[in-house]
């Protein structure tokens, strides 16, 4: 017996977006999944056989889609939406991510011959109005005034539903399925014990993802005037040329370029090799906007240190405190502070047992409740309401 289908729609690369291949992966255990996105940058992630991928457009990088006309930008969101219909025709469902899927995926689901099931997935809020002028305004105004057709809106935290349904006047279902790794990627390093003594000896700092002034990265080259001369600070992820040109002015003047060490961003399936070798991870996120001050549940690579056994720095303040300080493998600092971030790292170096506690106690966190499986068991019996009740009516 054939399994239902349900169609998903990024209005980007899917690779890129670890929450997103994490779902992709659960739910093709249930259903066929034809999985609709952006020809962009190359494609690196495996998906389950029974996951049909979809790259629609001509093939160009993030930046270059940046450099394009208003104009440009409109006619292929246009022929995106063409594509993504024919394509969704036999599904059961539509599971659509951020502004740009969702109004998307609502126009599609308005051509089509029958009611079909819609689940909106937000990752990052905005309070910006774009103007008209641009396909960002367009899309934020249709997601405004369609979000109300979704049978379901899930926000990776509390704080962004609320916000999101005062400012939208919402009233339907609002779920929240956190940002956690996902328990069958991230199986445990068999060497894991092993390598708790040599992380121990060789201190290393790992931020991983964005790297940017807005996440501490001044304060994190700071922080290394304070520290034993060999900690490192490991960065991996897009790093605005500004940035960099701050990172290294910065990094010579206080003489520690040489424990600062950059690498370009990397697949997310080569990630984990450089995480499970780190010592400690950062976190650390500044009081920017809503999305920076409601990382807590929101932000995959604490979870992703956890699941790699690391102890994690994150920024002091509420939202993370709520969720996170009965945690022992956590440890809180000023983001805008380097004496306070090197305070948190001495606390976890000094005493090996102590640390080797953590590590433990993390990795333990995550294998019983900061895992994909745990946070998207409750969406996932909401899905297969849905697809029983439209299968039943087919």
């Amino acid at each position: 017996m054939n399994k239902p289908t349900i169609g998903i729609v990024v209005y980007a690369n899917p690779d890129h977006y670890p929450p997103t291949i994490n779902a992709v992966h659960l739910l093709a255990e249930h259903f066929d999944v034809v999985l609709i996105g952006r020809n962009q940058d190359p494609p690196h992630w495996e998906y389950p056989a029974n996951v049909r991928v979809h790259r629609l457009g001509k093939y160009t990088s993030v930046r270059e889609r940046e450099r394009k006309s208003a104009t440009t930008k409109l006619w292929e969101y246009i022929n995106f939406v063409i594509k993504a219909r024919s394509l969704l025709n036999d599904v059961s469902l539509i599971y659509a991510y951020d502004p740009f899927g969702y109004t998307a995926a609502y126009i599609c689901q308005l051509m089509q011959s029958r009611s079909i099931s819609l689940i909106y997935h937000n990752h990052d809020l905005s309070e910006q109005l774009f103007p008209l002028s641009s396909l960002s305004g367009w899309v934020h105004r249709g997601e405004i005034k369609w979000v109300h057709k979704a049978n379901i809106v899930v926000f990776p935290s509390q704080e962004r539903a609320l916000l999101f349904k005062r400012l939208t006047n919402f009233n339907g279902q609002l779920m929240i399925v956190p940002n956690f790794p996902r328990k069958s990627y991230f199986r445990e390093n068999p060497n894991f014990k092993n390598i708790l003594s040599e992380r121990f000896q060789q201190p290393q700092i790992l931020l991983q993802g964005t790297i940017s002034i807005q996440n501490s990265l001044l304060e994190l080259i700071g922080s290394l005037s304070y520290l034993d001369n060999l900690i490192e600070l490991k960065l991996i992820g897009p790093l605005q040329e500004k940035d960099k040109h701050l990172m290294q002015d910065l990094a010579n003047c206080n003489v520690v370029s040489e424990r600062v060490k950059y690498f370009m961003p990397v697949p997310y399936n080569e990630l984990t090799q450089h995480t499970w070798l780190a010592t400690i991870g950062v976190c650390l996120y500044k009081k920017i906007d809503i999305n920076h001050q409601t990382m807590a549940t929101a932000s995959n690579k604490i979870y992703e240190y956890a699941a790699c056994g690391l102890p994690v720095i994150v920024s002091d303040q509420p939202n993370y405190r709520e969720h996170l300080s009965s945690e022992i493998w956590v440890r809180f600092a000023d983001p805008d502070n380097p004496k306070s971030i090197a305070s948190a790292v001495q606390d976890i170096l000094s005493d090996f047992g102590e640390y080797q506690a953590m590590c433990l106690a993390a990795r333990r966190a995550f294998e019983e409740k900061y895992n994909y499986e745990s946070a998207f068991s409750h969406l996932l019996w909401k899905i297969k309401d849905l697809v029983n009740f439209s299968e039943s009516k087919i």
